[in-house]
């Protein structure tokens, strides 16, 4: 029998969630989750896609996502919390170019570094 674990997250943005998950190249598809291992039936809940197959999920908590995965299942080649890892990065990519760009800033240019950090360089021209 499978078992959903939860996985607490800090994210809080459902479209800069959506895009970040579209950088990994996986296809995001808003649907309520209903399963009896879940108590959380939510319109803002996401399952994750690739390939046409169901890996994991988002769920929304009323206050942030929570990845829901059958850990005893899991099967991609890399582990969990690595794709977490790669996720949350990414996110806050993405989050600091949507905020920045409030503010008039735009990206200039981004570096990967050997240690899998981001350099990012941004800039605002006053007029």
């Amino acid at each position: 029998m499978s078992h959903l674990s939860r996985i607490k997250t800090s994210i809080t943005n459902k479209e800069i969630l959506k895009k970040t998950l579209k950088d990994l190249n996986f296809v995001c598809i808003d649907k309520k989750i209903n399963n009896k291992n879940d108590y959380i039936i939510n319109s803002k809940n996401l399952i994750i896609q690739q390939n046409g197959k169901d890996l994991f999920a988002f769920s929304w908590n009323g206050k942030e996502y929570s990845l829901l995965a059958d850990l005893q299942l899991w099967n991609m080649n890399i582990p969990y919390t690595k794709l977490l890892e790669k996720i949350i990065q990414q996110y806050s990519y993405n989050t600091i170019l949507k905020e920045s760009a409030k503010y008039g800033f735009e990206n200039i240019n981004r570096k990967t570094l050997e240690d899998g950090s981001i350099q990012l360089v941004i800039q605002r021209w006053r007029s």
